[in-house]
């Protein structure tokens, strides 16, 4: 609706549409909010992912290059349960 037809409607009935379109820019803004929200959820988890798949390659790379499992798990922080499973998994173990 443009400015020239919204100056021609009635006075309640031009309240009426201010206060739908007020509504209707509220909501937006808070569907707005909840969507960046999630993306910035998303961005942190990927980030966590990452470092996650970085420690398994790391470790997987010294295992296969002879480094004990009590260094990789030091300076992987993945516990050794954790490295053999990853270990068995890529048929290394």
């Amino acid at each position: 609706m443009g400015i020239a037809e919204i100056l021609k409607l009635e006075k309640t009935d031009r309240k009426a549409y201010e206060e739908s379109l007020k509504k209707h820019r509220d909501l937006k803004n808070v569907i707005d909010s909840h969507k960046r929200m999630g993306f910035e959820e998303g961005k942190e988890e990927g980030r966590e992912e990452g470092r996650k798949e970085g420690k398994k390659e790391t470790a997987i790379g010294c295992y296969t290059e002879g480094v004990d499992i009590k260094i990789i798990s030091k300076v992987t922080e993945l516990s050794e349960e954790e490295l053999l499973e990853l270990f068995r998994k890529e048929g290394l173990a």
